[in-house]
């Protein structure tokens, strides 16, 4: 009993606010045409022939088709609100027979009014908007609206002699009499929900909430009036569609055809007709929003007018928009009893990372900064060091990633034939080398990105497969990761582990750009301008140096050939390098813990890095301006390359089967190209120096030195030399001055050298047989009978 009392009550209270809030509706319709026709920005520029007034200024350009959308900042009317409530409108107030204090009540509640019932506001300002919408600018470019003119003004003519005759005129429907749109901007303090958090209470409300664009349709034209002729009377019939679906009129309602008790007989006429462009899109929710062991929920949502197309699959965005329930046809609605079908209806939507050609509000700012670190110099060095500034090292890793961000550009000769400008990287490298970490920053960074692994991936699931929709029985393609990521990065992680089968669908990808399908009966290719970046372990788990680089990559070499950089990262012992990256750690753990973030953070930036890190965003727009750039090679550095290219070929011939660690190719020659062009970019140069060579030619020595440091041990080496080395180089390093090593020290270094600690026993044994070597009494610790010379 008591449940159902309060449950009365709240709909007694419901019953009550919607009462009130219909109540104040006369009164904020004529609110809205007052904002419209004489709000102020002081902040813009002013407009040449309305000044500061914002919407009238917007309302000129809608009316001579230079935008579709008339945006209505909640911003701006938050603070129309608080002049009107200090000095209420006499006029409004007179005209609407109400006091002023009601129509300051009516003022401060009109935010809350419009949040919560946006639907109905949004027709009140698509009026509003009418009434004060100005006549077109004499210079008007009509060659593309000449055909509307006409007929509106044929129509106008024809309401007017309806009229003069007396008889009962329908006017023209808004929709068909103008071409703009009206949708509201949220305020900046509108509080971001979660998809879990909406409710029964949401509904025909503005919600603002952050989501994940899973899948786009094609943009279809969705009619919005529907125009008529009556072949007995004459008479036009419009016919205004507010939801999905509609019932096509069968009598005529022309006066003519009533007064002779006739049903007429429409036919609708579709050049006339009002059509507006239509899209769905499917977003899920953010990773970071799910529960732990919950499932993602996803939602319906319908772009309309220039929303439209103005998000991919992929795309992370904050959505803002009407929450309402989907119109069902009477049949469906039966059976399906009580249950709806939401959707949201777009207003606004905003990127949480924003493309290398889209412009952001604070891009100015952003440029400007570009421009002062590139006048300081060191520009290059710094954004390469900005790259996941927490990892220790990988000076040389992080600089290749920065030219995987920026690229070469793609060339198209006379003939068609296109040479790809992405750079593709492969590491290849022990466990705990921050592989997957360094992917996971460059996804950060990139506007467009998708990461995924080996494992978890198909050759369907990376190119694209072939699905049948459902609701309408179509074939329709759905792009796997590398077409998402179109003229982006996807990051492939754990790329060993994956099937070889999979992994042969990436092979045009890689080079071609483009994933070609015949399935299902469609036969097409799509776009795949992507960069790969992969990262993958040894066939062994760890580097195996008694092997060579070529078993122990154990890729074909069709895909390694496509790689223009392959990076073989090892973990080699080296006490001052570990003894460095030990503090970095340490430091890391111990500054961002909890406590004043402020603090926290400048401690960070002064005694961790060394330097200031740029943000992303920062990185972003630094890429964009490089990406403009498209420098050409000179004459002569060309020679340069050539003898370069020659010599590489040439040392591979010369060199042993087992000391290769890639194969050199004449995709090795557009590699060297390619960094040369990035690194040009990178600098904001229109032509290729010898600088960009260089460093080009040193980024693919250095990514295969750390093999080079790890090959002491192999076939041909006495294994006791390498353990006197080792023992050697520990007791120059020794600082306490005892001379004395850790026995387990000296077993672990050799295990980096694929040395067991049997082999390393018997070797300490056979040199203290010849007393080179002596051992403590425990057999924990050894040193040199006599010092060894530095």
């Amino acid at each position: 009993m008591a449940a159902n009392s309060m449950r009365e009550n709240a709909s007694k209270n419901n019953l009550v606010r919607a009462r009130e809030c219909v109540r104040r509706f006369p009164e904020l319709k004529a609110l809205c045409r007052k904002f419209v026709s004489t709000y102020e920005k002081r902040t813009e520029a002013p407009d040449p022939k309305y000044g500061f007034k914002k919407y009238k200024a917007l309302l000129q350009q809608a009316v001579n088709q230079r935008v579709e959308t008339i945006l209505i900042d909640l911003n701006d009317l938050e603070e129309f609100c608080k002049q009107e409530i200090m000095e209420p409108d006499d006029n409004i107030a007179l005209a609407c027979s109400i006091p002023k204090i009601q129509l300051q009540q009516s003022i401060e509640n009109w935010l809350q009014d419009i949040e919560t019932n946006a639907l109905r506001f949004t027709k009140y300002f698509y009026e509003a908007c009418d009434a004060e919408a100005p006549d077109r600018d004499e210079g008007f470019d009509a060659e593309g609206s000449l055909a509307k003119d006409v007929i509106m003004k044929w129509r106008q003519n024809m309401v007017q002699q309806q009229r003069d005759s007396g008889a009962e005129a329908s006017g023209i429907p808004l929709r068909l009499k103008n071409d703009f749109d009206v949708r509201f901007k949220p305020r900046s303090g509108c509080k971001t929900l979660r998809m879990r958090e909406l409710r029964a209470g949401y509904v025909g409300a503005l919600v603002q909430l952050d989501c994940m664009v899973v899948r786009t349709s094609q943009v279809k034209p969705r009619v919005e009036v529907v125009t008529y002729h009556c072949e007995v009377c004459q008479a036009e019939v419009f016919h205004t569609v507010e939801g999905e679906r509609f019932t096509p009129l069968k009598e005529c309602p022309g006066q003519k055809c009533k007064d002779n008790k006739q049903a007429g007989k429409l036919r609708q006429n579709t050049r006339t007709s009002k059509f507006g462009k239509y899209q769905e899109i499917r977003v899920t929710e953010m990773s970071e929003h799910v529960p732990v062991g919950g499932v993602p929920r996803s939602m319906k949502v319908v772009l309309s007018g220039d929303v439209a197309r103005s998000v991919l699959p992929g795309d992370a965005i904050t959505l803002t928009g009407i929450y309402r329930p989907a119109e069902l046809p009477w049949l469906q609605a039966r059976s399906r009893g009580t249950m709806q079908d939401m959707y949201i209806d777009a207003h606004s939507i905003k990127k949480h990372k924003s493309g290398y050609n889209e412009q952001t509000e604070d891009q100015d700012e952003i440029s400007r900064q570009v421009d002062e670190a590139f006048r300081s110099g060191n520009l290059y060095d710094n954004a390469a060091r900005s790259i996941a500034p927490e990892i220790f090292g990988h000076e040389d890793v992080k600089k290749a990633l920065l030219l995987v961000l920026i690229g070469s550009f793609t060339k198209t000769m006379k003939d068609g034939m296109k040479i790809r400008g992405d750079i593709h990287t492969l590491f290849m490298g022990d466990p705990g080398v921050a592989k997957s970490q360094l992917l996971k920053q460059v996804c950060n960074i990139a506007p467009r990105s998708v990461y995924t692994t080996g494992k978890g991936s198909s050759g369907v699931g990376l190119t694209a497969s072939v699905n049948r929709d459902n609701a309408t029985g179509e074939v329709t393609l759905e792009g796997g990761a590398l077409v998402l990521a179109d003229m982006g990065i996807c990051c492939i992680d754990e790329f060993d582990k994956m099937d070889e089968g999979d992994r042969t669908a990436i092979h045009e990808v890689m080079e071609q750009q483009s994933v070609s399908l015949a399935k299902a009966g469609i036969t097409t290719t799509l776009n795949c301008r992507t960069t790969v970046l992969a990262a993958a372990n040894p066939q062994y788990g760890r580097y195996n140096p008694y092997k060579s680089p070529v078993e122990n990559i154990d890729l074909p070499p069709a895909l390694l050939s496509r790689f223009d950089l392959l990076f073989l990262l090892l973990d080699t012992v080296d006490a001052e390098k570990d003894k460095n990256l030990a503090l970095h750690v340490c430091k890391v753990h111990s500054t961002f813990g909890g406590g004043d973030t402020g603090k926290k953070e400048q401690v960070a930036t002064d005694d961790i890095y060394e330097f200031k890190a740029y943000p992303a965003n920062f990185m972003r727009s630094y890429v964009r301006k490089a990406k403009s750039f498209e420098p050409l090679i000179d004459d002569e550095l060309q020679r340069d390359i050539v003898a370069e290219y020659v010599n590489l070929r040439e040392e591979e011939k010369t060199a042993e089967r087992d000391s290769r660690k890639s194969y050199t190719t004449p995709r090795t020659l557009l590699a060297i190209l390619r960094l040369s062009q990035a690194h040009a970019r990178a600098r904001f140069s229109e032509k290729v120096e010898r600088e960009d060579f260089n460093e080009a030619i040193r980024l693919m020595k250095a990514s295969k030195e750390s093999v080079a440091q790890s090959r002491p041990v192999s076939r041909g080496v006495n294994p006791l030399d390498v353990v006197y080395d080792i023992i050697a180089n520990l007791s120059r390093k020794d600082t306490d001055g005892d001379e004395w090593i850790d026995i387990s020290l000296v077993v672990s270094m050799a295990g980096h050298k694929a040395m067991s600690p049997e082999h390393v026993m018997e070797a300490i044994e056979n040199w203290e047989g010849l007393s080179v070597l002596i051992r403590n009494p425990e057999q924990t610790r050894v040193k040199f009978v006599v010092p060894a010379s530095g």
